[in-house]
């Protein structure tokens, strides 16, 4: 992940979460379109908030282990997921679900320029994909989400619903859970305009790997230690060292 994190205000829309009311940033294509069905697009869950279409919305999840999967914190504290931990700083949380059967892509590490791949659950129940790069982590402190977590950026479009999906890097591997949007005009407080198109925000598997290797170890035990070293060591490779966070202006609002 890119090693410096930057000051930021937001000077066209505060951060929105994906839920609730309907809300796209840019193109999307549906997974089987772009991927067809003889190759490995990554696996992601539908989860479903009150009543689909009527009441309530749907979250996505990706899958980690056969028991286990990944999902953003303000999608498993409203659906009906059983919560294994939420991280105690960001929008992130490890959920129990069936994962038999589906692919577990491994975890990885993106730099600054790089290819991403959004992915995540549509209304209709089908994969969604968008196609951007990483640009810079940021931090938002007036959203209670990331006041005390990097804001990592891709300009990978996202829609509502695919919030704790997915964010890959070019080689296929996690990189991060989808949060929510966030306005594409903002810049840095030193004047630099990132040009992003857009502005999807998600939470850096890198950023959270302590928490999220001592919660598979504590779920798991001693007798499942295999899982954890791989995770281990694919976190570890080429792993920069985080800086302090530094504080960010601007306003932000949950949706």
């Amino acid at each position: 992940m890119f090693k410096t994190l930057r000051t930021v205000f937001i000077s066209i829309c505060a951060l929105v979460l994906l839920q609730g009311c309907f809300l796209i940033n840019g193109p999307l294509e549906y997974a089987e379109a772009t991927y067809g069905e003889d190759t490995n697009v990554p696996s992601v869950n539908y989860l479903p908030i009150g009543i689909p279409f009527l009441l309530g919305g749907h979250g996505s999840s990706v899958p980690i282990s056969q028991e286990l999967s990944l999902t953003a914190k303000h999608i498993a504290q409203l659906d009906y997921s059983s919560v294994v931990a939420y991280h105690p700083d960001c929008d992130i949380a490890i959920i129990k679900e069936n994962n038999v059967g589906k692919s577990f892509a491994p975890i990885g590490t993106i730099q600054r320029d790089q290819a991403t791949t959004t992915v995540g659950m549509g209304l209709t129940g089908k994969v969604l994909i968008g196609e951007g790069k990483y640009y810079i982590d940021v931090n938002f402190v007036d959203s209670s989400l990331f006041a005390r977590c990097p804001a990592s950026i891709t300009d990978a479009p996202v829609q509502s619903g695919m919030s704790g999906g997915g964010v890959f890097n070019e080689n296929g591997e996690l990189v991060g859970i989808i949060s929510g949007i966030s306005g594409s005009g903002f810049k840095l407080l030193d004047g630099t305009d990132l040009g992003n198109e857009r502005t999807s925000v998600f939470v850096s598997t890198l950023h959270v790997k302590p928490w999220l290797v001592e919660t598979i170890e504590s779920f798991y035990g001693e007798s499942q230690d295999v899982l954890t070293a791989n995770l281990q060591t694919s976190l570890s490779i080429d792993s920069p060292a985080l800086p302090p966070t530094p504080e960010a202006s601007g306003t932000s609002r949950g949706k």
